[in-house]
């Protein structure tokens, strides 16, 4: 989704029903200083998952500045980074090489203690997109603009996957209230 970017609407769940959808497939990708990370290094910690390039005129920067305003308020409810991550993951790593994910991060405020931007070469990580069915088209007439589902994924401390947050129901504040539901439980 690389045009027409919808704002996330604002209806906001205060309960939330967050049940198993499926086991959040396992992955081992670079992060910008080249060190291995395993989605399973998280275990035990509540993990926001989304796929994104830099490049992105549109839908990625969003999904970014939301996340930046969850690292905030995270921040500031004390779980961020012990109990919560962010995890962005490059859907085009030629372009995104690891000082260009830098950049983007910073643009962001993202913290690097606890918000992870991560990469791989195209053959490694193609095997990774696809389990997340996180398609990628090169868009004609576009200067390499990208086509993706730009989903987001939350991710319980045990590995399950919690939901699944299409870009028109992306919103920090449903986010939050979604991993405190999840760090709440035993």
């Amino acid at each position: 989704m690389a045009f027409g970017a919808m704002a996330a609407p604002e209806s906001i769940s205060t309960n939330p029903s967050l049940p198993v959808i499926a086991r959040a497939p396992q992955f081992t990708l670079r992060d910008t200083g080249g060190r291995a990370v395993r989605l399973s290094d998280y275990r035990g910690q509540v993990v926001l998952l989304a796929f994104i390039f830099t490049t992105c005129p549109g839908v990625c920067p969003l999904i970014s500045t939301q996340m930046s305003a969850l690292q905030a308020a995270l921040k500031s409810d004390g779980v961020f980074p012990e109990k919560a991550r962010l995890i962005s993951v490059t859907v085009d790593p030629r372009t995104d090489t690891a000082e260009v994910l830098v950049r983007y991060a910073k643009m962001f405020k993202a913290d690097f203690a606890g918000w992870a931007f991560l990469r791989e070469e195209p053959q490694r990580l193609k095997p990774v997109l696809k389990a997340y069915d996180e398609w990628t088209r090169v868009l004609p007439k576009t200067e390499g603009w990208i086509d993706h589902p730009a989903r987001v994924y939350l991710v319980d401390r045990g590995g399950n996957i919690r939901e699944i947050y299409s870009l028109a129901f992306f919103n920090e504040k449903q986010a939050r209230i979604d991993i405190r539901a999840l760090l709440a439980e035993r």
